[in-house]
Parts: structure tokens; sequence; C-alpha cells
């Protein structure tokens, strides 16, 4: 039931991790403060499809 997803940055708007979530208990959208190497520091990522 784990699908994978790729974070997006907010700010630059670039690709940059990827990781999974159980579709069957998170039904929304993940949204995980991490680092980003372009802007440098820790930014909001959101999942993207």
């Amino acid at each position: 039931m784990r699908e994978i997803v790729i974070l997006a940055c907010t700010e630059c708007k670039n690709r940059n991790y990827t990781t999974t979530k159980n579709k069957k208990t998170t039904t929304g959208k993940i949204e995980l403060k991490k680092y980003c190497k372009f802007d440098r520091k820790h930014t909001l990522h959101k999942e993207t499809k």
C-alpha cells in the first residue's frame, strides 16, 4: 500500500527528495521541512506528482 512520492521545494520549485507514504492512512498531500541545497536553507517541501 506504500507509494513513492516526490517532494518539491515551495520556494525554488526544484524536486529534491523522494519518500514513501501509506495511501490508506495519509490521503492528503505531505508537507515536510527539508533542507534545499539550491537555496541553502530549510524550506517547506510539498508532495508533487
